[in-house]
C-alpha cells in the first residue's frame, strides 16, 4: 500500500486469521469483563455505515473513553491515525482514547502516543496479551490491511467491500437475468401480437375480396332466373322474336300464327 510500512513481525495465530468485526467484538467483550458498560458505535456492532473514527465506547462511572480498533497485521498504523483519535476524543467529550492494532505502530505513532498523556496504544503483542488464547475462526478471513499496491489507501472499507463482492455478484447476476427474462418476455409478446394483427388484417383482405366478387354476381339461388338484356332501337325497347330456321319450326311457327289470328278475329268486335 502506497504511504504505508510493513510491519516488522507478521503474527500467524487465531488472531490474525479473524475478520475485522470479530476482532472489535473481542474488544468489546474484554472491556466488559474489566467493568465497562461498552457501546459498539462502529460499523462491526451493526447496522451503522460509518463509525466516525470510533468503534468503542467505554463508560464507567464519570469515565468515558473512546476505543478505535485496527486489524492490520502486515501494515504499521500510522501517526496520522492517532492524531485523528485524539480529535475524535475531544469532539465525544471523553477524557481518554485508545487505539488498538493486532499488528504494529510506526514510529511515529509511537512518539505520538508519548506526547499525548490521554491517549494509550496497544500493539499486537500487549493485545494478546491481553485477550489470552483466541478461538480458531470456522472461515478464517483475510487481514484487512493485506492488499496489493493498486488498492485505495482506506483499508478496512476496501476489505469491506470486498468480503461482499460475492453478495453483490449474486444479486447483480440476478438482476441481470430479471430484465434480460423481461426483454424477452416482451419481445414474445410483440410477436405473438404481430402475429394476430396480420393474421387478422388477411382474413379482412380475404373477405372485402369475396365481397367486392359477389357484388358484381348475380344471384345463383334457385328458382331465379337471369334477365336477358333487352335490345333497343334508337332508346326504346324493341321485341326480338326468335327467327326459325328449320322447315319444322317454320310449319309450327306458321301453324301458332293461324291460331292466333282465329282467336283474334273471334275475340275483336265487328266494325261498324
Amino acid at each position: 500500500m502506497s504511504g504505508f510500512k510493513p510491519v516488522t513481525h507478521r503474527y500467524d495465530d487465531a488472531l490474525s486469521r479473524v475478520s475485522w468485526d470479530a476482532f472489535e467484538r473481542l474488544m468489546a467483550e474484554h472491556y466488559r469483563r474489566l467493568g465497562y458498560a461498552v457501546e459498539h458505535v462502529g460499523t462491526g456492532g451493526g447496522f451503522n455505515r460509518t463509525d466516525g473514527g470510533i468503534d468503542l465506547l467505554l463508560r464507567r462511572e464519570q469515565e468515558v473513553i473512546v476505543v478505535q480498533c485496527k486489524h492490520w497485521n502486515c501494515w504499521q498504523v500510522p501517526h496520522n491515525d492517532v492524531h485523528q483519535l485524539i480529535g475524535v476524543m475531544h469532539t465525544a467529550g471523553a477524557i481518554g482514547a485508545i487505539i488498538i492494532t493486532s499488528g504494529e505502530f510506526t514510529p511515529k505513532a509511537i512518539e505520538s502516543g508519548f506526547k499525548f498523556r490521554h491517549i494509550r496504544l496497544i500493539d499486537g503483542r500487549a493485545v494478546r496479551a491481553m485477550l489470552g488464547p483466541v478461538a480458531e475462526p470456522e472461515m478464517p478471513h483475510a487481514t484487512v490491511d493485506c492488499m496489493p499496491d493498486w488498492a485505495p489507501v482506506r483499508p478496512r472499507r476496501s476489505a469491506r467491500r470486498r468480503s461482499h463482492s460475492p453478495l453483490v455478484a449474486a444479486a447483480a447476476a440476478l438482476i441481470t437475468m430479471a430484465v434480460t427474462l423481461t426483454v424477452l418476455y416482451q419481445y414474445y409478446l410483440n410477436e405473438i401480437q404481430r402475429a394476430q394483427l396480420e393474421a387478422t388484417r388477411a382474413s379482412m383482405t380475404q373477405a372485402a375480396t369475396r365481397l367486392a366478387q359477389a357484388s358484381r354476381m348475380p344471384p345463383t339461388y334457385p328458382g331465379f332466373t337471369a334477365h336477358k338484356p333487352t335490345s333497343t332501337i334508337q332508346g326504346h325497347p324493341a321485341i326480338v322474336h326468335d327467327t326459325p330456321t328449320s322447315k319444322t319450326d317454320i310449319a309450327e311457327w306458321e301453324r301458332q300464327n293461324a291460331a292466333s289470328m282465329r282467336i283474334l278475329e273471334k275475340t275483336t268486335p265487328s266494325l261498324p
